[in-house]
């Protein structure tokens, strides 16, 4: 497949390959996985023709030739003529959305339930194959923490899942806690909601899907600030382009899926820290290294203008000789000189942080801080003692 990958490197066709408008800028063309490639191209006839002597050359060196009833052609915004020509090229069939892919749908639109059936039925299946009658309360509790609920991770953390969905997989999971099959119902014995909770605070650790998912997707945003994976770069140049990803807004021509994640930027505000340094990669007016917020948000867009800085000013602008000297042209601005002082520079770079200074994020201080807690009980270290059999914390419901 190394060899694949080098034959479609855009560079080596010598004018003759034309890029896909969202993948021009990063130079990619192709995603090679362990058994399957992704490639990505304008409509145009000379970037097919290289397509396929791409294709030819490498079936003539390893013997392994695309599968045309498997192979699929997804086009966007092409004439019908020019969709026909490229199928009689390629031999590959038409595509459409939605597809599943690695385990996920490919959509351009909400996510739906019908969407997310291949989890439900996934988890339904897993469900139905252990014998609910011959396990105990504590068997079939591992179970849901080791098994059932990973089985979500992937999806809760590419997606925001519809209420609905959540409430399903939810259903199944508490069915198959209290000794009824995955289809079928059965009297709770505790509510849901306290079952979701530590055991510390009397529950049994199963966290709610909801707020796990929300914890997950915040890992996102996380990646978006601090990383640098092809998709964070793919995001940076298609979607954020010379903007601040905290004031994009969350209306417009956008993906579903993108939205979702700018809709929890407040939630993910109110754990980041950001710790200014010398100024050198934090945005002077929107990044939220001010006490916690941003000049923008605080003061407006009128203090850009008082200041004769440029939108895209990193906080080194106002940084001279180890010293905060912010142009002193309106009230607003010899405000900032002020608050600013209590704000060290430093010769270290500009640091994000998860929680508290020095942390990275983490998954489960995030879920930490987006549930609700309850008071702990006295009772939680005697039921959880080693020494004791785990059905003893039923008694309590």
């Amino acid at each position: 497949m190394d060899y694949l990958s080098f034959l479609l490197q855009p560079e080596h066709a010598t004018g003759l390959f034309k890029a896909h408008p969202k993948c021009k800028g990063l130079n990619l063309n192709h995603l090679c996985y362990a058994d399957d490639l992704l490639i990505f191209a304008a409509a145009d006839l000379k970037s097919i023709e290289f397509i396929n002597h791409g294709l030819d050359l490498f079936k003539a060196v390893s013997g392994l030739a695309a599968g045309t009833e498997k192979s699929s052609i997804f086009f966007w915004n092409t004439k019908r003529r020019m969709r026909d020509h490229i199928l009689s090229m390629t031999k590959f069939r038409q595509g459409a959305l939605p597809v599943k892919y690695l385990g996920l749908p490919l959509i351009t639109s909400r996510l739906t339930k019908r969407d997310c059936t291949p989890l439900i039925e996934n988890i339904l299946a897993r469900v139905n194959s252990w014998t609910t009658k011959s396990l105990s309360y504590a068997g079939r509790l591992q179970l849901i923490k080791s098994t059932l609920a990973s089985m979500q991770v992937f999806w809760c953390s590419t997606f925001l899942l519809p209420a609905e969905v959540i409430k399903e997989c939810e259903r199944i999971l508490r069915n198959f806690l209290w000794g009824s099959s995955g289809t079928s119902g059965k009297r709770s014995l505790v509510k849901w909601t306290n079952v979701c909770l530590p055991r510390q605070e009397g529950g049994l650790g199963i966290k709610s899907l909801k707020t796990w998912n929300q914890a997950l997707l915040l890992k996102q945003i996380w990646n978006i600030l601090n990383d640098h994976s092809l998709w964070v770069q793919w995001c940076k140049l298609n979607l954020i382009r010379k903007h601040s990803f905290w004031t994009l807004p969350t209306t417009g021509s956008m993906s579903w899926s993108w939205r979702q994640i700018l809709q929890l930027r407040n939630m993910a505000l109110t754990q980041l820290v950001y710790v200014s340094g010398k100024g050198d990669k934090f945005s002077l007016w929107y990044d939220p290294w001010f006490h916690g917020t941003s000049i923008y948000t605080t003061y407006g867009h009128r203090v850009i203008y008082d200041a004769g800085l440029g939108n895209n000013e990193l906080v080194q602008a106002v940084i001279e000789n180890d010293q905060w000297c912010w142009p002193m042209t309106s009230p607003q601005l010899l405000d900032i000189q002020s608050r600013v002082q209590d704000i060290p520079i430093t010769s270290s770079p500009d640091r994000i942080f998860w929680g508290t200074v020095g942390k990275p994020f983490m998954t489960k201080q995030a879920w930490e801080s987006l549930r609700i807690s309850a008071p702990q009980v006295g009772w939680a270290k005697l039921v959880w003692h080693p020494l004791y059999n785990l059905n003893m914390l039923f008694a309590y419901g």
